[in-house]
């Protein structure tokens, strides 16, 4: 029902003619029962929809859009000048009383007086009760112009900090991709100048990788259990590639199968942890990256060693990048922070978990499953056909 009359509402409000028409069709049927049953102008409802129509086109229609487009426009204006706002405001005071005491006293009562037939009342013309609908449909008229200019305003202001947030979080995966694509090459050249023969593992952990960030690098939403996978297959190809002088405790308990997170929150942290650690420290290092869940918080602790005589920085692209993420995605629901001292550094993350939706029914699922297996059918059937022998 609600959204029924949102979308008449919304209809109105996108068809100027019909708004007016609306508009005006309430303020003539109120003053045709103001004349008739409150004051008692005239005895035939007939003549007072008359009387009102009459009303409405002579006096009330020019008066309210004389404020509307005249005297109104002035107030918006980027720099108004209240001086002239005030003069044309006194104008039109001045004009619409002139207009109302004109079609009373050389329309309305002599019309009275003659289906009447009797006295003419000219001194009701100046009676102050005569003109106040006039001023009370001008402000009403006023008030919802006002208002709706605001309102289209407020939306308008609301789009752009939207497109902005958008753009603004664009940017930032932006930066996160390429940071990551060129660390995990760095890992796989390091081994294929040895010949090691851990690089084919190395291929298929970079392949998981890659898929991650291709495939849900994008998405509002992943499994926490996705991720907490993405950071193992990550630190294993740092393992590999510093070997045994690298001590990596990863300790992460199982994550609940519904939670989830934004993508590609975590990384930029533990990749911190390896470029500012153990890329830069001389001999043995040690990385310890600790999950834990308390309620619905996801809690994150990564400890790397570091050189006595490192920078003092807070961590560089990586950390700056999450912080700016967690302002965007998280406003409220995280703390993070940084301690850092002669020859440790430790970030802390808390954040609040988010439920993912519903799986998808069993039978979708399995369709789902089918095509893709047809679908993997067809491309090793044209690669056989394609591929010579």
């Amino acid at each position: 029902m609600a959204q029924a009359i949102n979308r008449v509402l919304r209809q109105i409000d996108e068809r100027r003619v019909l708004r007016h028409a609306l508009f005006w069709l309430v303020v003539g049927l109120l003053e045709a029962a103001l004349l008739r049953y409150k004051c008692v102008f005239v005895y035939h409802a007939g003549l007072a929809l008359l009387f009102s129509l009459v009303l409405v086109l002579c006096a009330f229609g020019p008066a309210t859009y004389a404020l509307l487009y005249g005297v109104l426009p002035e107030l918006w204006a980027e720099q108004p000048r209240y001086g002239r706002l005030l003069l044309r405001a006194l104008g039109w005071l001045s004009a619409a009383s002139v207009l109302s005491y004109a079609v009373w006293a050389w329309g309305l009562l002599p019309l009275r007086a003659a289906v009447a037939a009797g006295p003419l009342e000219q001194h009701l013309a100046l009676s102050p009760a005569m003109h106040l609908p006039l001023l009370l449909t001008a402000g009403a008229a006023a008030g919802l112009w006002g208002y709706r200019r605001w309102r289209r305003k407020e939306l308008l202001n609301e789009q752009l900090q939207q497109e902005n947030y958008r753009a603004e979080l664009q940017l930032l995966q932006a930066q996160i991709h390429p940071h990551f694509l060129f660390n995990t090459l760095n890992n796989l050249y390091a081994l294929t100048l040895r010949q090691s023969d851990e690089a084919p593992r190395v291929v298929e952990r970079l392949r998981a990788l890659l898929h991650f960030v291709v495939e849900q690098g994008h998405a509002p939403l992943v499994s926490l259990r996705d991720e907490v996978a993405l950071l193992r297959n990550y630190v294993a190809l740092e393992q590999l590639r510093y070997g045994p002088r690298l001590t990596v405790v990863f300790e992460a308990p199982a994550m609940p199968a519904r939670a989830g997170m934004a993508p590609l929150l975590l990384l930029p942290l533990v990749e911190n942890a390896f470029k500012h650690g153990s890329a830069e420290q001389v001999g043995a290092a040690r990385i310890v990256i600790r999950l834990g869940l308390d309620a619905d918080d996801l809690i994150c602790s990564i400890h790397n060693s570091k050189n006595a005589d490192a920078p003092a920085g807070a961590g560089g692209i990586g950390l700056s990048n999450v912080r700016q993420r967690l302002q965007l995605l998280y406003p409220g629901q995280h703390q993070i922070g940084v301690e850092v001292r002669p020859d440790t550094f430790t970030v802390q993350l808390r954040l609040r978990l988010r439920e993912l939706e519903a799986a998808a029914p069993p039978r979708r699922r399995a369709w789902q499953g089918a095509g893709r297996r047809r679908q993997s059918v067809r491309m090793r059937a044209t690669l056989a056909h394609r591929i010579p022998a």
